[in-house]
């Protein structure tokens, strides 16, 4: 095999001590030569051994990665180690080992489940992974491929993929919460990191851009995303509502607990339950406090109302002790997703009757979202940031960032389709959180009443 040299940060690819790599980054980064040349050195590496490269749509592949394999071998003088196959769409290398090109996009996630090699495989490569539907497509195809992968050697698998205009686009937010997860190797990179390796021509254009359309500069050149187009939660913007805890204490110093509005979204199915509690002030403000978080994708098991709800009696009760609710004679009302008619009834039941329960009904999906996003335009609701949450069902303390904490996550994730809200896309903790919203804010006296105009811009 011939020398190759490895520009910063691909380097990395071949260092790391994780499986996985994730390389979310802008147009002209150096993505596809870089996995080119990773091809060239793992088919080298590993002669007994097959690689498997993924797009969404397969008509789209010849264009793209396999080109560029070929390229590369070419490029440093040794084109003939690769014979390129078409019908299926492959590449053969010299030393016997086949590069396999595989469509995983479509309405069908089982696609790819059909591919067998005939040799275990050593690399894996999803190129323009944006281009899925969603993550489930990902998952489906990593989970098909992988089941050939040779543990016994230093296998990789690579997810390459140009951030979205839209932040809640399922690539952006599938990369910010594994980002955060670490278990993953995250290869950043953008013009900046080949400069010198491109033309005088590619650099001119860049800095048109830069000069006359910065906004877009930044996103398809650095990969920076500064709003949230298409988000249903568009006016929610995390610098300012989603708030400290000294932030909060100092915004509502002197003010006095008036109200808190449970709103509540239970599970159906398999979907999560949340209890999202809106404390509303004296004078007028809106801060949502402690949440309540029950995942069954996350613990695989799906509770019953009773259990659920007794969970939640639990979390009130002490949010109750916490912020002297009985004892200053705060209001308390629950606004439950009628939907869930078996946990109303259990909390009927089981809480106590200081607080009244309700089904929330009047669901017209645009217009309880408008009340949220006006909340936050007019800076009338916040979101306390108390570093994390309590599990009630593990029994231990949750630490999050603002890229993990559930709700904050789904209120930047959620977008509309076909005038609903994309049920592709979890929304459990948004929708407990417009009910209670809803209950109080769809009066239009508690946004916009005179008096209160100096607590929102």
């Amino acid at each position: 095999m011939k020398f190759i040299k490895v520009a910063k940060p691909y380097d990395r690819l071949y260092t790391t001590e994780k499986t996985t790599c994730i390389m979310y980054s802008p147009r002209i980064s150096g993505k596809s030569y870089a996995m080119g040349q990773l091809v060239y050195v793992w088919a080298n590496k590993y002669p007994k051994h097959d690689i498997v490269v993924t797009r969404a749509h397969y008509n789209s592949l010849e264009d793209s990665l396999y080109n560029e394999i070929l390229a590369f071998a070419a490029d440093i003088g040794d084109g003939r180690f690769y014979t390129g196959k078409t019908s299926p769409l492959r590449i053969e290398t010299r030393k016997g080992n086949t590069i396999y090109f595989k469509g995983i996009g479509g309405s069908d996630y089982s696609r790819s489940k059909g591919f067998k090699g005939s040799k275990p495989i050593s690399l894996i490569i999803c190129d323009e992974a944006q281009q899925l539907k969603d993550e489930q497509s990902l998952r489906q195809a990593i989970a098909t491929f992988i089941r050939s992968v040779d543990a016994e050697i230093d296998a990789r698998i690579v997810i390459a993929g140009n951030p979205e205009m839209v932040k809640a686009h399922w690539w952006n937010a599938y990369c910010r919460k594994y980002r955060f997860a670490g278990v993953y190797e995250f290869i950043d990179a953008n013009y900046l990191s080949i400069k010198k390796y491109l033309s005088s021509v590619t650099l001119e254009e860049i800095e048109t851009e830069r000069k006359f359309n910065p906004l877009m500069y930044k996103f398809l050149y650095l990969g920076e995303l500064d709003e949230l187009a298409g988000g249903a939660y568009g006016q929610f913007k995390r610098d300012r509502h989603y708030i400290s805890v000294e932030e909060w204490r100092k915004e509502t110093a002197g003010q006095r607990l008036s109200y808190i509005v449970w709103g509540g979204d239970g599970a159906i199915t398999n979907d999560s339950t949340g209890i999202v509690p809106i404390a509303i002030y004296s004078n007028g403000q809106g801060f949502v406090l402690e949440r309540f978080y029950y995942s069954p994708p996350e613990t695989g098991i799906v509770l019953a109302p009773s259990q659920i709800s007794e969970l939640i009696c639990e979390y009130v009760e002490k949010m109750c002790k916490k912020y002297d609710i009985y004892t200053e004679h705060v209001g308390s009302y629950f606004a439950v997703d009628c939907a869930a008619a078996d946990l109303v009834t259990q909390l009927r039941y089981n809480i106590n009757g200081y607080h009244i329960v309700k089904g929330f009904t009047g669901k017209n999906i645009i217009k309880n979202n408008a009340v949220v996003n006006n909340c936050f335009a007019k800076n009338m609701l916040k979101i306390v940031n108390f570093g994390g949450y309590y599990d009630f069902y593990k029994r231990k303390f949750v630490p999050t960032t603002a890229d993990t904490e559930p709700l904050v996550y789904q209120l930047e994730s959620v977008t509309w389709k076909n005038y609903k809200l994309d049920p592709e896309i979890p929304n459990d903790y948004t929708d407990a959180l417009t009910y209670g919203a809803n209950v109080y804010f769809n009066n239009p006296d508690n946004l916009y009443l005179p008096k209160r105009s100096v607590f929102y811009e």
